[in-house]
């Protein structure tokens, strides 16, 4: 509750907010004493001290509190996200993938809505290293994940799956749907103009490999995996047949 508020407020509407909390605790402590242990009337002195020690305490003892409290929770954010990012594309990696791979298909286990998984691989991209340099690599792989994030709905995952390999996970979404939308993806990727000096502009295609569980019955933990190697291998039978396409596996998840 304190780190949500710390969160959505900032520091000093949380400190503000704790200093009146102690001042009413205080007057309710004071005010106590006086009617039932001294069985006096709460004078104006009892008052000025029951307001004047929360307000004064209270701001300096909680400010230094919050703000260490604060500055965690915000370092604790920022390597939850080192843990799931990928360094060079800013794209999510391969472990949170995974892990979101397997919520889907738990999800899908339960209500029975299909999703798609592909597998989106730079072709010939050595060349582009061996003849542009890794530094024209990287800058390939970085445009590319920013079209492709671009492009995606908020329940989508991107991620660098490794090296010139991407990954995305489609909830929702059938083997038609999906295919509809990597292709169009695919297009806009050769279409893509890459500057990497004021006489040097690259281009890139994309071959493309996806796989649709059926049914949740194909979605045991064992078999989640199976669906990742249907769509490698369609992305390689993609390469075979030409490169800069999309291509389903064969035969589909049973």
């Amino acid at each position: 509750m304190l780190k949500h508020c710390l969160r959505r407020f900032g520091l000093w509407p949380v400190v503000a907010g704790a200093t009146l909390i102690s001042i009413l605790v205080s007057m309710a402590i004071v005010a106590g004493v006086h009617r039932f242990i001294l069985g006096e009337p709460l004078t104006p002195a009892a008052v000025w001290l029951g307001v004047v020690c929360p307000l004064v305490l209270a701001p300096t003892m909680s400010t230094g509190s919050f703000a260490m409290l604060l500055k965690l929770d915000r370092a604790h954010e920022r390597l939850r996200e080192l843990a799931e990012t990928d360094y060079l594309t800013g794209a999510h990696n391969r472990r949170y993938f995974m892990e979101r791979l397997q919520a889907e298909a738990e999800r899908m286990a339960r209500g029975g809505l299909a999703f798609t998984v592909a597998l989106i691989d730079v072709d010939n991209f050595k060349a582009v290293n061996d003849r542009h340099g890794h530094a024209a690599g990287d800058e390939v792989l970085c445009r590319l994940a920013r079209l492709c994030s671009a492009e995606l709905r908020s329940l989508d995952t991107f991620a660098r799956f490794g090296g010139e390999e991407f990954a995305v996970l489609l909830p929702q979404t059938d083997m038609e749907q999906a295919r509809q939308w990597l292709d169009r993806m695919r297009q806009q990727i050769a279409q893509l103009r890459i500057e990497l000096q004021p006489d040097t502009q690259l281009h890139v295609t994309v071959s493309i490999g996806a796989a649709c569980p059926r049914s949740p019955s194909t979605l045991a933990a064992a078999q989640v995996t199976s669906v990742l190697r249907l769509a490698d291998e369609a992305l390689y039978r993609a390469k075979r047949e030409g490169k800069n396409r999309v291509a389903l596996p064969l035969p589909a998840v049973a």
